[in-house]
């Protein structure tokens, strides 16, 4: 008895000693690597961030907004640049032909009427004489040294009038036709400058060359900042002109444009006006199309 008394009284010590722990488990595992899904009590997920505030710090998002703000910056300045083109040209085109016909008009008013009926060959004759003496001087002298063209057309025009002069020598007296002398007309044998022919060659020299004096002052001392400016931008580009051709070049060329543009618009003017106007459409076509093919800011949008 007293045996399994001593075996009672130990099981009942062992039951005492088990806690309460080691009967009933805890509901998690104090060994658990906390996760997302953790049964652990004690674990606190981190805070995930908003998707508004990854947008805000992702940096490829800001690199794509910025190349937005960009292409819409570039595409506005591409309208500007084209709209302003189309503007610039037909005001410039407008304001070279109305130039273009204020110096026609100075020009007419400034030259004698023979120099207009030369330019605009009112007589053909005249005209074609005058153009064809001034064209092959031009060319002699370009191909010729001075001395050896002045000689030459000196030379050429006493051969003329001597050949003239035989001509109506030989008429006079083999034919018995006489005939008016064109070059005694044109030189008559009273040829003397007047004392008032003198005074005025004198005084349009005075006035003329005053003025010239003054303004070439004015301009090489630099009195005036926009002229002399002006001056020296005009010095460079005759600079840059001579380098490609002489003067004599350059004489040729502006008697060929003034023997010859002045007529061809007079006559031809309405067809010249209507191409040029379709040219300037055609600009103002192709500048549209080239905006249209630009994407459109509301589709965008």
């Amino acid at each position: 008895m007293d045996s399994q008394s001593h075996e009672i009284d130990s099981t009942t010590e062992q039951l005492h000693k088990t806690t309460y722990d080691d009967v009933i488990p805890p509901r998690y595992d104090t060994n658990e690597t906390p996760t997302i899904n953790s049964t652990n009590p004690d674990y606190n997920p981190p805070s995930t961030p908003t998707v508004h505030h990854m947008e805000t710090n992702n940096p490829v998002v800001d690199s794509l907004n910025k190349g937005k703000t960009e292409f819409k910056r570039a595409q506005q300045q591409t309208e500007d640049i084209i709209t302003k083109t189309k503007r610039i040209v037909k005001q410039h085109w407008d304001q070279t032909r109305h130039s273009l016909v204020q110096v026609q008009k100075k020009v007419n008013e400034i030259m004698p009427k023979e120099g207009n009926n030369l330019i605009y060959w009112r007589n053909p004759i005249q005209s074609g004489i005058v153009f064809g003496l001034s064209l092959s001087v031009i060319i002699t002298f370009m191909f010729l040294s001075s001395l050896a063209a002045v000689s030459f057309w000196l030379l050429a025009f006493l051969v003329v009038i001597g050949l003239y002069k035989m001509y109506n020598y030989v008429m006079a007296t083999f034919v018995g036709r006489v005939q008016d002398d064109i070059f005694d007309s044109i030189f008559p044998s009273d040829v003397t400058i007047s004392e008032r022919q003198a005074q005025a060659i004198a005084h349009a020299i005075h006035v003329n060359g005053t003025k010239l004096l003054r303004h070439a002052r004015n301009i090489f001392l630099w009195n005036n900042l926009v002229n002399s400016t002006l001056f020296g931008l005009v010095l460079f580009v005759f600079f840059y002109i001579g380098l490609s051709m002489n003067a004599l070049t350059f004489t040729l060329v502006g008697l060929i444009f003034v023997f010859t543009v002045p007529k061809i618009y007079q006559v031809y003017q309405v067809p010249i006006d209507r191409t040029a106007k379709m040219i300037l459409d055609q600009i103002n076509q192709l500048l549209a199309k080239v905006t249209s093919k630009l994407p459109n800011k509301s589709k965008k949008a």
